[in-house]
């Protein structure tokens, strides 16, 4: 019996392994057959002591001037259906199921949440939407978090750079980033 517990030992790591492998390979397939769009987002300091270097992205878009906040808001975890143009990564609408929320006029539904309120930008009072579908961070390696912060920086003193998280919406509606854009500069998520 104690002879045989390294093999069970190395055996139950090696499934570990091979099941790790998998997870990895399908998602990575997953993202590249979904569908992409770059959803413009407001992005934060790439770094925490114990999760690494990040950039935490918040998926927020300004309403056009007179433009309403969406009737109906919901939270992530009521699992809503969002209705997006992919074109721009515009929000349209949203509904309780995918045909209801692509009735609103998008041509793509991804699930999610949304929610809404007022901003000021450019000393302009404005109806704004974060939307929530389940990508909050982006993980980069020491020298792409520290060229991010260098962006994120001239973002703080008042300069607007375009940042824009890339997602894949599969055939299950459900997002995965697959990258960033920030001041023209696009950076990928990679496994290997």
């Amino acid at each position: 019996m104690i002879r045989s517990l390294p093999l069970r030992i190395a055996a139950a790591g090696l499934f570990l392994v091979a099941v790790l492998v998998v997870l990895v390979v399908s998602e990575d397939r997953a993202r590249a057959a979904g569908r992409e769009v770059a959803l413009p987002m407001e992005a934060f300091d790439p770094r925490e002591l114990l999760t690494g270097h990040y950039v935490a992205l918040q998926l927020t878009q300004r309403l056009d001037p007179g433009q309403a906040c969406p009737t109906r808001t919901q939270p992530f975890g009521e699992r809503g259906w969002l209705s997006l143009r992919a074109a721009d990564g515009r929000f349209i609408g949203s509904g309780a199921t995918r045909q209801a929320a692509l009735a609103a006029g998008g041509d793509l539904a991804v699930q999610g949440g949304v929610y809404c309120s007022r901003v000021m930008v450019d000393n302009v009072e404005a109806n704004a939407v974060t939307l929530d579908v389940g990508v909050d961070r982006f993980h980069a390696d020491q020298e792409e978090a520290e060229a991010v912060e260098k962006v994120l920086r001239v973002r703080r003193g008042g300069r607007t750079v375009p940042a824009f998280a890339v997602i894949s919406v599969g055939e299950d509606g459900r997002a995965r980033l697959k990258g960033v854009i920030l001041d023209g500069k696009r950076t990928d998520l990679t496994w290997w």
